[in-house]
């Protein structure tokens, strides 16, 4: 068990899933072949999800999505900013 989940792309998990993870946000218990564990408080959940493509996703239920404290939708640098990071990290290719 942990005490904090890091789910990547949750909307490519399937339903069945997303409903494990929806038992343990909500209840704070996860079962499994019918016997229930109770997880240690505290438990939190940090999720992203894919919002480009769409092909091969699940929508993720209004339940679920209301367990979530806060949502952030970080786009993507532009140019500038890009070649700022890529420098700040030593790894700009050669000019």
């Amino acid at each position: 068990m942990s005490q904090v989940v890091l789910a990547d792309e949750i909307n490519r998990a399937t339903p069945k899933t997303q409903a494990a993870l929806l038992e343990a946000m909500e209840e704070l218990q996860v079962t499994v072949d019918g016997v229930s564990h109770i997880l240690t408080p505290p438990f939190m959940v940090v999720a992203t999800q894919n919002p480009i493509e769409y092909e091969g996703t699940f929508p993720l239920p209004e339940a679920e999505l209301d367990r979530f404290l806060m949502r952030l939708s970080l786009g993507y640098p532009d140019f500038t900013e890009e070649m700022a990071l890529i420098d700040a990290t030593g790894n700009c290719p050669p000019e």
